[in-house]
């Protein structure tokens, strides 16, 4: 199953909107999609018309539920959500498949590693020979090192 196009939405309750060029793509022109728990994602599809007649509570089975469409807003089953471990308030991957609309769980994006502050330098000043820390005093211009009392009095010259 090829994937068309994906894009992350914050879940805020069970409602999922989607855009309108989605649910056209897939030719939801009925009121009734049937969503379905399939391993590591939700599927959103055309329901067969067999399936809408026969589950008029809109409710299909343990892992398949028919629901109707309002606004480009489909409510998915928060045991649906809960088995995917999405919770309120994590991010979902929604993804336009070839026949379906699929709902996975983002992976927690891993937080990038702050990188650790360099090791103080202790050095003598290139001018007036103080010797003094980086980031106490002193720093590095080209390859020498200078006091900041120094780099004042070479830009007053």
């Amino acid at each position: 199953m090829q994937a068309l196009e994906t894009m992350s939405i914050e879940v805020t309750d069970n409602s999922i909107n989607f855009p309108f060029e989605w649910i056209a793509h897939l030719d939801f022109d009925s009121r009734f999609v049937q969503i379905t728990l399939v391993d590591d994602r939700i599927a959103i599809h055309k329901p067969t018309a067999a399936d809408v007649e026969y589950t008029k509570p809109c409710k299909a089975g343990d892992n398949s539920y028919i629901r109707s469409v309002s606004l480009f807003s489909i409510r998915v089953p928060k045991q649906f959500l809960e088995a995917l471990g999405i919770n309120m308030g994590d991010k979902a991957d929604l993804t336009l498949e070839e026949n379906c609309i699929s709902i996975r769980n983002r992976p927690d994006e891993p937080e990038a590693a702050k990188p650790e502050p360099p090791e103080p330098v202790m050095a003598f000043c290139c001018v007036c020979g103080n010797l003094r820390y980086t980031g106490q005093g002193i720093v590095k211009v080209l390859s020498k090192y200078i006091c900041h009392e120094c780099v004042g009095i070479v830009k007053a010259l």
